[in-house]
């Protein structure tokens, strides 16, 4: 194993709710009550990361719609005024111009694309970028019909309609597994990464071993400690010492990739790569 001494990836989530109610979201499966954080933990959060790994990348985003937060727009600006680098997501279906405007700043956006408001949004977005910044990537997940033709539709353009990179994913669980997509017979299992690099805060500041087992681990929480301590507690090193157990073991997104395929510009031309159990 080889685990950072500092998370090099930050998933910061800012509520758990949804605007959308798609059908493979396995959201129906949390039972947890939701909110949203507090502009002083996400200061907290925000100063710790800027003083002690201001390379690291942070991802506000996680069970829920971003943009659905009253204070999102303050909450953005102040980690992209330190500044910091942040990839974002979102369904695309709530931008306006004040939110467009910081969305233009970040590193990395990707719109998950549900709807045909959040597609248009997103090629409206796409149309005002001025240079090459930020990378801007459509997601869809496998199945899900009711976007099937705009998937088809931009994966057989030749320049992808304009999108740096398409992304489509295999669903998130399988009869409430979160994390499972696949049967693993016979695949010799790697450690997975996200233990290694990343670490996932929900909105209430407890930590979850990684983002695609939509859990927290209750006795951890960054109210009360710092990311590092947190990062460090018994919690996770017993969660690595008894890697796969019972809550990783069904999981099928260790891999490295998160499992489906992708479409992306390199050197003028589209590559195509296809990220499954075993690659």
């Amino acid at each position: 194993m080889n685990i950072q001494s500092y998370p090099k990836r930050i998933v910061i989530e800012l509520t758990c709710e949804c605007n959308l109610s798609c059908l493979m979201c396995p959201r129906k499966y949390i039972d947890e009550k939701s909110g949203y954080m507090h502009k002083a933990l996400w200061t907290k959060l925000i100063n710790e990361i800027f003083e002690y790994s201001p390379d690291s990348v942070i991802i506000p985003f996680w069970r829920g719609e971003s943009l659905l937060h009253p204070d999102f727009i303050n909450f953005l600006e102040l980690a992209l005024d330190k500044p910091l680098r942040i990839h974002m997501s979102t369904n695309g279906t709530l931008i306006n111009d004040g939110s467009s405007q910081l969305l233009a700043r970040c590193e990395f956006i990707t719109f998950s694309i549900h709807t045909i408001s959040g597609y248009n949004n997103a090629k409206e977005f796409l149309s005002s970028r001025r240079g090459k910044a930020p990378i801007i990537q459509a997601s869809f997940v496998e199945g899900e019909e009711a976007v099937e033709e705009i998937r088809l539709s931009m994966i057989n353009s030749p320049d992808l309609q304009g999108f740096d990179s398409v992304r489509i994913y295999a669903e998130h669980s399988k009869n409430g597994v979160f994390g499972s997509f696949a049967k693993q017979a016979n695949i010799n299992r790697v450690f997975c990464p996200k233990l290694q690099n990343t670490l996932v805060i929900a909105y209430d500041g407890r930590i979850s071993r990684c983002n695609h087992i939509w859990e927290t681990e209750r006795e951890v929480s960054v109210n009360k400690m710092s990311i590092a301590e947190a990062w460090d507690s018994n919690s996770l090193q017993r969660i690595r010492k008894d890697y796969p157990d019972a809550k990783c073991r069904p999981c099928g997104q260790w891999t490295g990739h998160t499992c489906g395929e992708s479409w992306q510009k390199v050197d003028g031309k589209i590559k195509h790569n296809r990220y499954n159990l075993g690659n």
